[in-house]
């Protein structure tokens, strides 16, 4: 159900200033993704999605938990009706989970929901 996708390379192609994650969720990866325009970031973040063009991203949260602390979470719609769910790791890489929305229905967890 989940696969990896590393989203570094993409968010890095894109030329952001460093300066973007000053506002600094703690999650250096969500922080630029937060600075593009929202065409912008449902492009990069199905990067490596097969057969999704996207149409929407939906910035759902970051956790503040010690734990979990900074994991950034993102739902994406497809043109073709898919949506996915991505978890985004704080690390240098922005390596990130991904999740079929509907795989996740009726587990307690949902896509395109704040948090």
């Amino acid at each position: 159900m989940w696969g990896r996708i590393l989203l570094l390379t993409a968010v890095m192609a894109a030329g952001l200033d460093m300066a973007a994650s000053a506002a600094s969720s703690g999650n250096p990866t969500n922080d630029r993704l937060l600075a593009l325009p929202t065409d912008q970031q449902a492009k990069m973040l199905t990067k490596g999605i097969k057969g999704c063009e996207a149409t929407s991203a939906f910035p759902m949260g970051v956790v503040s938990t010690t734990k979990f602390k900074s994991l950034a979470y993102w739902s994406v719609s497809c043109k073709d009706g898919r949506s996915f769910a991505l978890q985004i790791a704080p690390d240098a890489k922005g390596t990130t989970q991904v999740a079929d929305c509907q795989a996740l229905e009726g587990t307690g967890k949902e896509c395109f929901k704040k948090f």
